[in-house]
């Protein structure tokens, strides 16, 4: 009798889900030879900026051509011979294959996998594990990369704020955008943490919508996220983008949930020349606009 490994039975457990999102090692998901599931890891392996760019695509398109017959060999003995994450009876000792993947841009990388038979969403499916068979100084980069990502959106994170960007400064006009959730505590309060994650990563991804690759963003605590933008034409095309990020929140609303933004900025180098100053001054700027009547902006060389 054939047994499934079910690893995620535990879908619904929020920090199970942050595990293997998390994961350091790239973790791939596919059900009848189709994509289902790609962590970050893996994502960063393929070259992908999203899983949205993996999802729904065949894993052997994935896979060098003459290493095909390889994974797919590999893929049927975990299918006939499954076994509890690698451990017991079941764990053959060639389970690991080393093969070449085809990235994104077309470009190759070689990786070292691993696949376990599990049951996701109901359906037999396989879990490939992998990492990069490459320089150890390229592992511990991805592991740093991983130290500046929010665990619950996905977005850059407060570290990432203070210790990497602000080494990035230059002569570069940029502008510093501090973001407060108004009337989000009522959401908790009313419905529960549960419900108000959802609506933090909704929230999230419509931020990353309106930002796009005119600039990064990061949730700094809480309900308090930070744009920073660095492609902006000029003032009228920087106002629009923030209008675009004020929709977002409007966009993400239900009937039940009145949530808006209060949203403060910072120009380098008017407004200040470090990291620092830019966010204390953006924060002021939030908290101006907050008293003027939520649910709007106001730039820092406007406060009284």
């Amino acid at each position: 009798m054939t047994k499934h490994f079910d690893l995620l039975s535990a879908q619904g457990n929020d920090g199970y889900q942050q595990l293997i999102e998390f994961f350091p090692e790239a973790i791939i998901i596919h059900i009848e030879g189709i994509i289902v599931y790609t962590n970050i890891a893996a994502q960063k392996i393929l070259g992908a900026t999203s899983s949205d760019q993996l999802v729904g695509k065949p894993i052997l398109e994935m896979v060098h051509p003459e290493d095909r017959e390889k994974v797919l060999s590999a893929i049927k003995s975990a299918l006939q011979n499954p076994y509890d994450a690698g451990i017991g009876e079941f764990a053959p000792s060639n389970r690991y294959i080393e093969e070449r993947l085809l990235r994104v841009d077309g470009s190759m990388v070689e990786v070292e996998a691993t696949g376990i038979a599990i049951v996701y969403e109901d359906k037999p499916a396989i879990l490939t594990i992998g990492k990069e068979m490459t320089h150890p100084q390229k592992y511990e980069n991805l592991l740093n990369d991983l130290a500046y990502m929010d665990s619950l959106t996905g977005l850059y994170n407060r570290r990432w704020y203070m210790d990497v960007f602000r080494k990035q400064l230059d002569t570069r006009k940029f502008a510093v955008l501090f973001i407060d959730l108004d009337g989000f505590k009522q959401v908790n309060d009313t419905y529960g943490h549960l419900v108000g994650d959802g609506f933090l990563k909704k929230v999230a991804e419509g931020f990353k919508l309106a930002v796009g690759a005119q600039g990064e963003v990061a949730r700094f605590a809480g309900d308090e996220f930070i744009v920073v933008l660095h492609s902006y034409r000029d003032r009228r095309n920087l106002e629009q983008i923030i209008e675009d990020i004020l929709g977002q929140v409007e966009d993400c609303r239900e009937p039940d949930i009145s949530v808006t933004a209060s949203i403060g900025i910072s120009l380098y180098p008017s407004d200040g020349e470090n990291a620092e100053t830019l966010l204390m001054q953006a924060d002021k700027a939030m908290y101006v606009a907050k008293c003027n009547g939520k649910n709007r902006y106001c730039f820092f060389n406007e406060v009284g």
